[in-house]
């Protein structure tokens, strides 16, 4: 079955396009990335230091902020973009954004199921220090209520929706390449991270240790924004990204310490965690790669692969009408999610 569109699908009355130059891409990702990272700052000027991220009164102030910069970033989306003509078929405005409630369940499982796989190691690794009595069962570390609202809530909504759903939309609406979309555009996002170089050094007090943790979560973020961005347009559904990056959030950066600590109470476990890790993350390339190639081969075009989770079906990006095309199955009469369209509408 070869299912084939030119980027959009009929909305209800007029719809919307959104087309511009790679350079406008380029500069207002700029703009949003600035915008993002100055308005959590803004609030020095009325006489707030906000020494401490943690603070319930700077998380509260940081999250004005944040859904300020989700305004400016929808606002800018929605300058750029125009209705689209009569005879040409346009994208409601949360459509454009990825805000769709069309099979969010199973977009939502999908990206929540090959989530969870790429954290095997973690999850059983957890199980196993609360079986031994060491933790209880998903405990938050002492963590406070404002600062598991910002992890799990605050920080994953309005990142996504700025990162993913607005930055994304206009490096998909200027044609850029696909690849280029979801390896290059994260940088956006992690370089949004680098102002917390100047809390590192009030904390450590060391310049040296600072730059080596903000070079990490540099790092760590663009491989995330990267994963991001490959399911935002493998489902199309802003809030199943939303969902993973909360889950991510909340299992944080694996400590694997026990591989080489033998005071850590799973040293004794580590050739089966181990391999219990090895499983999950060839489990994840398995399921979420290019596995294959499917019906699309017929057709001459290469996709992705058919994916365990994410059964959107095969697709690529057509040189000569510039559209994506899904070599994807009908399974039991209903539709997967379509991805993020490419805006040449």
């Amino acid at each position: 079955y070869l299912y084939k569109f030119d980027a959009a699908r009929v909305c209800d009355g007029m719809g919307l396009k959104l087309q511009i130059s790679a350079f406008g891409a380029l500069l207002g990702s700029l703009f949003l990335s600035f915008t993002f990272v100055a308005s959590l700052h803004i609030w020095k000027f009325a006489g707030y230091k906000d020494t401490n991220r943690d603070d319930p009164g700077t998380i509260k102030r940081r999250f004005v902020s944040a859904i300020l910069s989700c305004l400016c970033s929808a606002l800018l989306v929605r300058l750029l973009a125009r209705e689209a003509p009569e005879s040409e078929h346009g994208l409601s405005f949360s459509e454009l954004l990825g805000v769709r409630c069309d099979l969010l369940g199973k977009a939502c499982v999908n990206c929540f199921a090959l989530t969870a796989l790429l954290f095997l190691g973690p999850l059983v690794q957890h199980l196993l220090v609360v079986l031994k009595g060491y933790d209880k069962l998903f405990l938050a570390n002492g963590l406070g209520f404002w600062v598991i609202t910002r992890n799990l809530v605050l920080a994953p909504i309005t990142e996504e929706f700025v990162f993913r759903g607005c930055l994304v939309r206009l490096w998909v609406s200027a044609g850029l390449p696909l690849m280029a979309t979801i390896f290059c555009s994260p940088f956006c996002f992690a370089l949004a991270h680098a102002h917390h170089f100047v809390e590192h050094v009030r904390r450590t007090r060391s310049k040296k240790q600072a730059l080596a943790q903000v070079l990490f979560q540099v790092f760590y973020t663009s491989l995330f924004g990267m994963y991001s961005n490959f399911l935002l347009i493998r489902t199309g559904s802003l809030l199943a990204v939303i969902l993973a990056h909360a889950f991510c959030n909340h299992q944080g950066f694996p400590d694997v310490g026990f591989f080489v600590s033998s005071s850590e109470p799973l040293y004794e476990h580590r050739k089966l965690m181990g391999a219990i890790y090895l499983l999950g993350i060839v489990g994840f390339a398995c399921s979420a790669g290019p596995m294959q190639r499917g019906r699309g081969a017929r057709t001459g075009t290469r996709g992705y692969g058919t994916s365990i989770f994410l059964t959107g079906g095969l697709r690529q990006m057509s040189k000569s009408q510039n559209q994506l095309v899904f070599c994807g199955s009908k399974t039991r009469g209903l539709n997967f999610p379509r991805p993020l369209e490419n805006t040449r509408f």
